[in-house]
């Protein structure tokens, strides 16, 4: 893959950015904009890499939505994100391609965080609009129940 052109949006105090599972080159540039969390939605199959400070894991199996059972680790997940967010950071979100999973839960992210709908799919296509592109209705609509039901930040 070729150069990779990482945008970095405002996301409260910090900023997030979305794309494709890091190589390399990607990590080098991670590294040099000074990228404070990466998180992996790549499933266990996919990756067998290990959490730590600067990074985390949603493991998801494909491009569906998680069932109900793991809204509590969506929500660690967030909690984990809006922190970083909060502190000034910079989180960069991704899985394999860097569309489904990844707009997914960007999505929900940024619709937790209190963003109407419409703006956070604005929102993520000023990010990667290919993601943006592949944020279907199952996905958002996934994103917007689940916010409904679990604890908003504070």
């Amino acid at each position: 893959m070729g150069s990779y052109q990482l945008t970095w949006c405002p996301v409260g105090e910090g900023e997030m950015a979305l794309g494709h599972r890091p190589g390399k080159k990607l990590r080098a540039q991670l590294e040099a904009q000074s990228c404070t969390l990466v998180v992996s939605l790549l499933s266990q199959t996919e990756s067998q890499a290990s959490e730590h400070a600067g990074r985390v894991r949603l493991p998801l199996a494909g491009a569906v939505p998680p069932p109900e059972e793991r809204d509590d680790d969506v929500l660690a997940l967030f909690r984990r994100m809006n922190q970083e967010i909060t502190d000034g950071g910079r989180v960069f979100v991704h899985c394999s391609a860097g569309l489904h999973r990844t707009g997914m839960v960007a999505y929900a992210f940024l619709r937790w965080r209190g963003r109407a709908a419409a703006e956070a799919v604005e929102h993520i296509g000023q990010m990667r609009e290919l993601t943006a592109d592949e944020l279907t209705a199952e996905r958002r609509s996934w994103g917007d129940a689940l916010i409904e039901h679990i604890e908003s930040p504070a």
